[in-house]
């Protein structure tokens, strides 16, 4: 397990465990966001899709830049914004603008209050200890693979696929959020992926069965009455024999 790359709104880095492991050597994330399932099981073949333009361009840079570029990005002291100081690239000053706080939809220009708050040492925002494990930590993802697309622009086959939409609910607010999909037809595409399938929701959703899925909170929706829900199908028989025969289990 590598620690997370980016700190992104509704995030599951932190309760990964808690959902059923991955049946394929496959997994794929056709909503991307901060890949926290992926995350957790990096050495696997991930296939990330993202619609956001803005978070795809930062997922190519991560799986591409290396580290000694990644440890040369700046520091941010308290009262400074990111106009402060220079970046070799748009993806490099968004990469950072995500990790100067904890959980947003867009990056930020300057440290939040509880980054500044848990100082230079904290491994949760952007600080000397942040930058290094972000280097070494995205030096194991170089086998990933971004798509900018919608979800429907991911691969067909057998894989282990995390679906993690924004919530018909609660997920208005991101950039391309739940008032532009069509739960149906979600659900429907869901139910005709190969092989596992692990999709995430709130309680009370009904495009899918959920059932409550009470380990499961995400820092950032913890706090606001969110309760999670999950519906899964697992890999059929010959999937899961196969992907074990190739020594994961």
């Amino acid at each position: 397990m590598i620690g997370a790359l980016l700190n992104y709104y509704g995030g599951k880095h932190a309760t990964s465990h808690s959902y059923p492991r991955p049946e394929y050597r496959t997994i794929i994330e056709p909503f991307a966001g901060s890949a926290g399932y992926a995350s957790r099981y990096h050495d696997r073949d991930v296939v990330l899709v993202e619609k956001y333009a803005r978070l795809a361009a930062v997922w190519r840079y991560l799986i591409g830049a290396s580290e000694r570029e990644i440890l040369a990005l700046p520091l941010l002291a308290p009262g400074e914004t990111l106009d402060d100081h220079v970046w070799p690239c748009a993806e490099a000053r968004d990469l950072v603008g995500w990790l100067v706080g904890i959980a947003d939809f867009a990056p930020r220009k300057r440290l939040s209050t509880w980054s500044v708050g848990h100082g230079e040492q904290s491994a949760s925002c952007w600080s000397s200890v942040r930058r290094a494990r972000t280097a070494r930590d995205a030096s194991k993802v170089r086998h990933w693979r971004i798509i900018e697309g919608d979800y429907t622009d991911a691969p067909y086959g057998p894989a282990t696929w995390f679906v993690d939409p924004p919530y018909e609910v609660k997920g208005a607010h991101y950039p391309h959020g739940s008032a532009g999909i069509d739960f149906a037809a979600l659900g429907e595409w869901c139910q005709s992926r190969q092989g596992q399938v692990i999709v995430c929701e709130q309680v009370g959703a009904t495009w899918l069965p959920f059932v409550p899925f009470s380990a499961s909170r995400s820092a950032s929706t913890q706090h606001k009455g969110v309760s999670e829900a999950i519906w899964t199908r697992h890999a059929d028989p010959l999937g899961a024999l196969g992907m074990a025969s190739r020594g994961h289990r």
